[in-house]
């Protein structure tokens, strides 16, 4: 099958095998970018919402979105993201390095490419383990993995970068693009740079996605935001990869943002796959995530929540109870969103000192990003988790530093934690 790099706009047809088979699973509405914070300037003009549908192929699995937004306008020069602010993500994204050193053997003085590397956190790992290593990223963000010493070119991988690294360094022993394969519009200008880059021998080609499997049995419906355009089984993964000669030889369930999907693949027809594929394959089955039904529920209990979480929060603000949201992580933006929890429920939401997200809005529902130290002074009553897939961190991290109110995490149920 000769894949084609998807056009921005609305999707009629699976993202991967073009099927017309595709039908609608769950309706979020419209939504800001997640990572396109609003200026206090810019809450007087005219803000840009996307429709955020979450769609499935009947005919090979694939979740994904129904609308594509430009990578250059979702992944813009002042991206405000930086994965190594949270020492649990830091932690696990150089439990990559440590995985690939553990599992493969490569050559002497070996290369690690870092695709979307952002700060460069998940190179330092690789670097800990003497590979010489580079990233791509396009936006700012390079500037600051730069800074600390892991090379970044500040290009899309695209033609121009792919022809700078050819040109510039020998062929990769591992090549990572965690989060971001589910990312990219070009997809197959994506595959295509990645195969001719790799060696195609002992070359490991490392992903890292949100795990459908996680989104539907865990009502994680607030990592469904337009930078993820896919949301991968294990079936669908391997149809993309073969599709351009790479076999899937490994494949492991992690805990990196509440539940992904890291796969190991190789060029090498000779490699052996091991048991861990055919075991996920197995569970997948067995837990319906290839039958309709299974859809169908996930979008009844999703409204569901947004029912009870609403009802939960109106309750106690008209019991004139202070509340305020605790992280912004791109996935608070779907919750915000598509539970209506305006500036009417939340007074702010509070980040690390470090945020690059500081005195910003939230997209679509305008709530202020301040210093968390602002919340401890004043001591709210409740403090609602939007980042509530490291809640247990979260809550011992405020506590230490002196909150006295309640805890309300929102998802997989709403519930209120002293």
């Amino acid at each position: 099958m000769n894949l084609k790099d998807t056009k921005p706009g609305l999707i009629d047809c699976c993202q991967i095998c073009y099927s017309k088979a595709i039908y609608e699973v769950l309706d979020l509405g419209y939504s800001g970018l997640c990572d396109s914070l609003l200026t206090n300037f810019q809450l007087n003009l005219s803000e840009k919402n996307y429709p955020l549908k979450l769609m499935r192929c009947r005919k090979c699995h694939l979740l994904q979105l129904n609308y594509v937004v430009d990578n250059e306008e979702v992944f813009h020069k002042e991206y405000p993201y930086k994965s190594g602010i949270t020492k649990p993500l830091k932690e696990l994204l150089h439990s990559t390095s440590k995985y690939c050193v553990k599992n493969f053997n490569f050559t002497k003085k070996p290369l690690a490419i870092d695709i979307g590397s952002n700060d460069g956190t998940l190179l330092e790992g690789f670097k800990k383990h003497n590979f010489k290593v580079l990233g791509v990223e396009p936006t700012n963000i390079a500037k600051i993995a730069n800074k600390k010493g892991i090379k970044t070119i500040q290009k899309f991988f695209e033609k121009d970068a792919i022809n700078l690294i050819k040109q510039n360094y020998k062929k990769a022993d591992v090549i990572t693009g965690t989060n971001i394969f589910a990312h990219i519009n070009k997809l197959d200008t994506f595959m295509k740079g990645v195969k001719s880059l790799i060696n195609p021998k002992s070359g490991i080609f490392l992903t890292e996605s949100h795990y459908a499997g996680n989104i539907i049995d865990q009502m994680q419906f607030d990592s469904i935001y337009h930078e993820h355009l896919r949301f991968f089984l294990l079936k669908p993964l391997i149809l993309l990869l073969k599709n351009y000669g790479f076999k899937i030889v490994d494949a492991a369930k992690i805990p990196n943002y509440a539940g992904s999907i890291r796969i190991a693949a190789t060029l090498n027809k000779k490699a052996k796959i091991k048991k861990s594929v055919k075991k996920i394959l197995d569970e997948e089955n067995r837990k319906n995530f290839y039958k309709t039904s299974k859809y169908i529920n996930f979008s009844k209990n999703v409204n569901k929540v947004r029912k009870n979480l609403s009802q939960l929060l109106w309750s106690l603000k008209l019991k004139n109870k202070r509340i305020v949201g605790v992280g912004c992580p791109g996935r608070s933006i779907t919750l915000l969103s598509y539970c209506n929890i305006t500036n009417q429920i939340i007074d702010y939401i509070a980040e690390q000192s470090t945020s690059l997200k500081l005195n910003m809005f939230t997209p679509t529902t305008h709530i202020k990003i301040i210093d968390e130290k602002n919340m401890i002074r004043k001591q709210p009553d409740y403090a609602l988790i939007l980042s509530w897939h490291y809640g247990k961190s979260v809550m011992k991290n405020l506590r230490k530093k002196g909150y006295k109110g309640k805890f309300i995490i929102p998802l997989p149920s709403p519930k209120i934690m002293n």
